[in-house]
């Protein structure tokens, strides 16, 4: 059975981007691009992994990540990576942990990145 990734990506061409990246990997892909939508997601599909922008339309991502990780609501917690163009400084990557993230991944990123972090969080499991 494949693993899921749910991509929270508001913007259209960086979500066909990761999307492309994933095309040839092994997971059932799921995406949102706001994260009410996101959240019922997480609730309906499961994820393994979410990868969630940090500034998206409705539940803002670093809330997001919090809310999954702590909603009694989802019987699984999935291993969610923060992806930001903006928020990249030191602060933030400290912040994640607040939020409950289990990695950052600055913005722009290539597919060997992408990958790399993605497997790295799954053997963390």
């Amino acid at each position: 059975m494949k693993q899921t990734i749910l991509i929270v990506e508001d913007d259209a061409d960086t979500l066909a981007l990761i999307e492309h990246y994933l095309k040839d990997s092994d997971f059932k892909i799921v995406s949102s691009k706001n994260g009410d939508e996101a959240f019922q997601l997480a609730i309906d599909e499961s994820p393994d992994i979410a990868l969630i922008d940090g500034l998206i339309p409705g539940i803002h991502g670093f809330e997001l990540c919090k809310q999954i990780k702590e909603s009694p609501k989802l019987t699984y917690r999935p291993k969610i990576i923060i992806m930001s163009s903006v928020y990249t400084g030191r602060k933030y990557k400290m912040e994640i942990m607040e939020y409950k993230a289990d990695d950052f991944l600055p913005k722009p990123f290539d597919k060997a990145a992408l990958l790399s972090k993605i497997n790295a969080v799954m053997k963390a499991a």
